[in-house]
């Protein structure tokens, strides 16, 4: 297939995130930097906010591959709940502070597993460990799983929040959250960031990044290829590695060892784009 035609080790442009092709761009550079800064003064809530594809998944798993034994973390990525205790449980299982479900019902229920998870983060504390909680796809949250998250992170000392909480999600999020049931949850996050997409410099940095990552001796696409995949992609990473892995197919069927604009144009009409 076109990976020993153009001498690659791998497919470069998979979908799936790979913190090995991971891109980063001034602007993710930034978002690490004030994540691991807000961790670091124990900020309390954070949030970072962008359109779909632009690459939110891919920063959270990098940014998490980067924690050190000092943090301990618990990542959620359906928060889609049916009542506050099972944010609980979840929350005590990715923690390993529970080892299953606690079959109870009620109020004394959830009142036994905060009492746990208090124990727990004082625990930590005292150890001089952090405990993060990183909820992905924030904005499908029903407004009572986001007003628990704002209830945890009542868990303090005098100087310090025992819990920190990173909400990752769509523009609809940072809407959510200045909406008037959720102001006080608005009024807590003291870091909040939007993903941007790439610009044509960084489309072209990269799409050569991950080709060289995957055994490129160069980069294969020639500058008017790439101002047509930023173009049609809107900078989108997502879409991007679908139009560069089309366009290096079409060029794999016509024998060409360079892409060009006819190959994108291609990939572009086998994707209806």
């Amino acid at each position: 297939m076109y990976k020993e035609f153009y001498s690659l080790k791998e497919n470069p442009f998979k979908l799936s995130p790979s913190t090995q092709y991971f891109f980063l761009s001034p602007q993710v550079k930034g978002i690490l930097r004030l994540l691991n800064y807000g961790l670091e003064q124990n900020v309390g809530f954070m949030m970072v906010t962008g359109e779909v594809g632009v690459g939110k998944t891919s920063v959270l798993r990098y940014f998490m591959s980067r924690l050190n034994s000092n943090v301990e973390r618990a990542y959620l990525f359906n928060p889609t709940f049916s009542h506050s205790a099972d944010l609980l449980q979840f929350l005590l299982l990715d923690l390993q502070v529970i080892k299953e479900p606690i079959e109870q019902t009620g109020e004394a229920s959830k009142a036994s597993l905060l009492h746990r998870l208090h124990q727990f983060l004082l625990e930590k504390y005292h150890e001089g460990k952090k405990v993060l909680f990183i909820v992905d796809d924030a904005q499908a949250s029903p407004d009572f799983i986001l007003e628990e998250l704002r209830l945890l992170s009542n868990f303090e000392t005098n100087e310090d929040k025992l819990l920190q909480i990173l909400l990752v999600g769509q523009p609809e999020l940072k809407e959510k959250v200045k909406g008037k049931s959720l102001r006080q949850l608005g009024q807590r996050i003291a870091i909040q960031v939007e993903m941007k997409p790439l610009t044509k410099e960084e489309t072209a940095a990269y799409i050569n990044y991950r080709l060289i990552k995957a055994g490129a001796q160069g980069s294969l696409f020639n500058p008017k290829a790439i101002k047509l995949i930023h173009k049609k992609s809107k900078g989108l990473p997502r879409i991007i590695n679908l139009i560069a892995e089309r366009a290096l197919i079409a060029g794999y069927l016509n024998s060409k060892v360079a892409i060009g604009k006819k190959e994108v144009k291609l990939a572009l009409k086998e994707l209806g784009l």
